[in-house]
């Protein structure tokens, strides 16, 4: 097998692995997104209702924040498994593709920035969500101690 042969199918399985794992870390996130909806929906309902469904909903409020976790380590995971690709991508790029289409080497330059003005990797963002979720997970565990939403209804 000469070096082209081999260059070619380097770059088409690093291209897979990352497509993979990519498009794997996505529907991880629509996941976390679904799950984490419907917890906070059943937290609502049993605020509502009062009563016996406050420790319901106080339940459902860690099981948010065991979610978030789950679901961080998971992203961590995959993201590993991303930069892996990239890393094979950037050397492919490297050693057998013209400047000008070295995506992949080019983009790190091009997230530099500070705080808003930067552009946030998939990993800030999906880190930034878990993050809001388990915190509003924690105060849906305690709130209902703290307060109470029961509807009263009248006749």
């Amino acid at each position: 097998m000469n070096d082209a042969v081999k260059f070619e199918r380097s770059l088409e399985h690093a291209w897979r692995y990352f497509e993979l794992h990519a498009q794997q870390r996505m529907t991880v996130f629509n996941f976390f997104i679904a799950i984490s909806g419907l917890v906070a929906a059943g937290v609502g309902l049993g605020l509502q209702q009062g009563g016996k469904f406050i420790v319901l909903a106080s339940l459902l409020g860690c099981f948010l924040i065991l979610v978030s976790f789950i679901f961080w380590k998971l992203d961590q995971r995959v993201s590993v498994l991303i930069k892996q690709a990239e890393s094979a991508l950037i050397y492919l790029e490297g050693v057998g593709v013209v400047p000008e289409a070295c995506i992949f080497t080019k983009e790190p330059s091009c997230s530099k920035g500070r705080w808003f003005s930067s552009v946030w990797t998939y990993g800030k963002c999906f880190r930034w969500s878990f993050a809001f979720v388990a915190v509003t997970g924690f105060i849906l565990a305690i709130v209902p101690y703290l307060f109470d939403f029961s509807v009263v209804v009248t006749s």
